[in-house]
């Protein structure tokens, strides 16, 4: 089984090392993006992964995520064309099962990705009704004009009509390569997909599920690879101690996606070796 991971990261490069070596063997391939915002320089301790050279300035619930993921799977489907499998994560994950763990699951050749019909919990249908524009909104000032235009856009209610139905849920996957390539192929020929999503909010949440879910791919999805703790005052949690305890008795569950048997957990940070070793004690 070859498998391309694909990383998007800003910080917490200790841990993005850590990540790669645990995930690391004769079949695997890393690209990384780096955001342009990041002033920290990053050289990866692998031989095989490699920072791309596309950077680009990432906002929170804006276009510019589907368009460092894209750049990953451009990147990723030229130089890693062997690869069956391509997997998006963060570079705050870390594995949670063993390898053989993955490798049975990926064995079974689904499309790995969280997706449903909207309306999705948490994932409202006026993301995708009015229009959105991509800045930043975390540091947000009231006199953005992006932030004005919405505002005066939902006051009269000038409201958008999507072009193809719309699917969402989370934003990681792990698809066969056959997939990725219907995706980019799809983007390149049909100009809607990009156009349309240029101007909803959080549309990594929902660009790559549309495509699938308007395919024939659809039949082929299951729940995706990630475990992530959203019960919590400001999401998503820091793994600690209790998650590893849960994760002990819950090696699958269900939630509003489905059947999920997780093999990746978010988040960590620098100070998690502690943890990641007990992790690989206690849950590989």
């Amino acid at each position: 089984m070859k498998i391309c991971y694909l990383i998007l990261a800003h910080n917490n490069f200790r841990h993005l090392d850590r990540l790669t070596e645990a995930l690391n063997d004769a079949g695997s391939s890393f690209y990384i993006h780096i955001d342009k915002k990041t002033t920290e320089s990053y050289t990866p301790l692998a031989n095989n992964a490699r920072v791309i050279p596309c950077r680009i300035d990432i906002n929170w619930g804006g276009f510019s995520m589907v368009e460092a993921t894209l750049a990953l799977l451009n990147y990723g489907t030229v130089h890693s064309p062997d690869a069956d499998y391509y997997i998006l994560i963060s570079g705050v994950d870390y594995p949670i099962r063993p390898k053989r763990f993955l490798h049975n699951l990926l064995e079974k050749g689904k499309e790995y990705i969280d997706i449903a019909p909207v309306p999705v919990p948490y994932k409202p249908v006026e993301r995708y009704d009015y229009y959105y524009f991509d800045y930043d909104r975390r540091n947000l000032k009231h006199y953005n004009p992006e932030f004005l235009i919405e505002v005066l856009l939902k006051k009269f209610k000038i409201k958008r009509k999507a072009p193809f139905k719309i699917y969402a849920g989370t934003q990681w996957f792990a698809l066969t390569r056959t997939c990725v390539l219907y995706i980019l192929e799809t983007i390149s020929k049909d100009k809607r997909y990009a156009g349309f999503f240029h101007h909803t909010l959080v549309p990594d949440e929902a660009f790559f599920q549309t495509i699938i879910g308007n395919s024939p791919f659809y039949e082929n999805t299951v729940s995706n690879l990630t475990y992530t703790d959203w019960e919590v005052p400001v999401p998503p949690a820091t793994i600690g101690e209790r998650h590893v305890e849960f994760l002990k008795t819950h090696v699958e569950f269900n939630d509003e996606y489905g059947r999920r048997f997780p093999y990746f957990a978010r988040k960590f940070n620098d100070d998690s070796a502690e943890l990641l070793e007990k992790i690989e004690r206690e849950l590989w």
